[in-house]
């Protein structure tokens, strides 16, 4: 997992980026499959769902490029926060897990050559 590339999910944008750091993503949700007339016409799910993140959380996502590996966002985290790359592979990866599930980040995983 650690020579997965992560990109950002094109559909996600910056709601405000307030300059000291923190970032707040709107976050496209789906429709969800449970709700039929009448009751959709009642229940309006909504269309986009705010994530903000803390500045570290920020510089995670920002180096989520598409050309930096797992393994290289997570040795650039280290290097920064004086860390060993065993501490920084804790961090880094339990955040980038968070991002996919909140629909932020996409994996691409290589196929290796046999």
């Amino acid at each position: 997992m650690l020579k997965a590339r992560l990109y950002k999910n094109e559909a996600a944008r910056i709601v405000d980026d307030d300059g000291r750091g923190t970032v707040t993503l709107a976050v496209p949700t789906r429709k969800p499959g449970f709700l039929f007339p009448p009751i959709s016409w009642v229940i309006r799910p909504p269309k986009e769902r705010l994530t903000t993140l803390d500045p570290i959380g920020a510089s995670v996502w920002r180096a989520c490029d598409g050309h930096r590996t797992v393994e290289n966002i997570v040795e650039r985290f280290a290097i920064t926060h004086q860390l060993s790359f065993h501490e920084s592979r804790v961090s880094v990866t339990s955040y980038i897990t968070s991002l996919i599930q909140r629909g932020a980040l996409a994996v691409a995983v290589e196929k290796e050559n046999v």
